[in-house]
């Protein structure tokens, strides 16, 4: 009986509004709202960002093929919010004119993509002639097409769509065509700098829902389960009309010899004493976000977590100082993970570091640091270099001794999100230094 009120009560908290007054304090934008602030941000990374990483690559045309259901993962970086995927079969061609014209936006098709690119009006079933009658009036001398064996985010282009691409092109010009890997990488990683700030927004959103899952509005010691959390944090997320990655965790850590109590769907009880860890990432605006936080539930009369459980912490944040202090401009994410490793082990810390680029995907394109099965390097995308004004997860753990608990080891996870700018690492909404207290 006491499961179906605490499910109804439940069901009844998730559906609450949240007001300007509430735990959000951010309003979430409305897609209306949210519409023009992505298209804008789209034009704006067209006539700023692709002409460089066009250049830089050399690639002067990049054809982009997406079909529905079976979208390019560039496209949705490209696309405005009133398109839900591709349409049919759509072929963008991108083609660098010189610094003084740009570089040319064409949609070989019916559809202008709210005016973000010049349509050829070619039915679908003749546009590979449509795209065969650009390529030839422009020239081009390398073709980037999104292939790739080591980057997922830049092998969008599938098998039967390639054969037919090369086919429509003949041989002079098929004789041209290129993997644009690191085009499509260097475009998903580099953020403007009013994206950052619109990602601030997103990232404080996602903050506050962890504090509100982390508090004694969802949580009653010895009733509220872990999965209980869960689904209201996932629920929450619809409720706001927003999106989200991968399905929510929040798990429990406790002193060994704590007794653990199960409700009759094996979730386990959240008792006092316990140290709960949550992974929850959110889709808003266009951006992902990814964040592990930490609450610990005081016991009757204490004020605070013992100080094992608070030195833990400061363990994790030291880490994440280190990684970040070796993850600089220039330097290949396997570097820094080698070279972070070996520093926080000088200073007695038992690390492990996983972090990962982050923005228009969760596991987005950028150089990792480490993965929680690769602590000696990350094989190709490990080797590449940090760049300027790209968002990267600083995820990792360390695990620490904590005295009152008989000397335990205990794994303190850390994620939180940060960019990587011409004068250093910001963190994008600040960072878990204090542990969300629940009484």
């Amino acid at each position: 009986m006491r499961r179906v009120f605490l499910t109804i009560y439940m069901v009844l908290l998730a559906w609450i509004p949240l007001s300007a007054d509430d735990l959000l304090h951010e309003r979430v934008l409305t897609h209306r709202e949210q519409a023009p602030l992505i298209r804008s941000r789209i034009q704006t990374r067209f006539d700023v960002i692709l002409p460089n990483l066009m250049r830089r690559t050399g690639i002067d045309m990049w054809i982009i093929v997406s079909r529905e259901y079976n979208d390019d993962p560039v496209f949705r970086s490209m696309a405005p919010l009133t398109t839900y995927s591709s349409r049919r079969r759509t072929i963008l061609v991108f083609f660098d004119r010189g610094n003084e014209l740009g570089v040319e936006r064409i949609s070989i098709g019916r559809f202008d993509y709210d005016g973000l690119f010049s349509p050829t009006n070619h039915a679908n079933e003749n546009q590979w002639t449509g795209l065969a009658d650009a390529v030839r009036l422009r020239n081009p001398k390398v073709i980037g097409v999104n292939t790739s064996s080591a980057w997922n985010h830049a092998d969008g282009l599938s098998g039967q769509q390639e054969r037919e691409l090369l086919k429509a092109l003949g041989p002079t010009y098929s004789a041209r065509v290129r993997s644009a890997e690191m085009l499509a990488v260097g475009w998903l990683e580099t953020k403007l700098p009013e994206e950052t700030e619109q990602y601030r927004h997103v990232m404080n959103i996602a903050h506050a829902i962890i504090a509100e899952a982390f508090s004694n509005k969802v949580i009653v010691p010895n009733v509220t389960t872990t999965e209980d959390v869960v689904w209201w944090m996932r629920q929450r997320v619809a409720n706001l009309g927003l999106g989200q990655w991968f399905h929510p965790s929040v798990s429990i850590q406790r002193r060994a010899n704590s007794s653990a109590v199960s409700d009759e769907d094996n979730a386990l009880v959240i008792q006092y004493g316990d140290l709960l860890h949550c992974d929850f990432g959110l889709i808003y605006l266009g951006f992902s976000t990814d964040t592990q936080h930490n609450a610990y539930v005081l016991k009757p009369l204490e004020t605070m977590p013992p100080q094992g459980i608070l030195d833990g912490l400061k363990a994790g944040n030291k880490l994440q100082d280190i990684t970040m202090q070796y993850a600089q401009l220039g330097v290949s994410g396997n570097e820094a993970l080698l070279q972070a490793l070996a520093h926080a082990k000088r200073d007695n810390l038992v690390p492990s570091i996983y972090c990962h680029a982050i923005g228009y995907h969760g596991h987005a394109a950028g150089p990792p640091i480490g993965m929680w099965d690769h602590q000696q390097g990350v094989p190709v995308r490990g080797d590449y270099t940090f760049q300027s004004n790209t968002w990267h997860s600083i995820e990792l753990n360390v695990r620490h001794s904590v005295p009152e608990w008989g000397g335990q080891q205990v794994r303190f996870a850390l994620e939180e999100d940060a960019a990587l700018l011409e004068d250093g690492w910001r963190w994008i909404a600040g960072r878990q230094t204090e542990l969300y207290l629940i009484h």
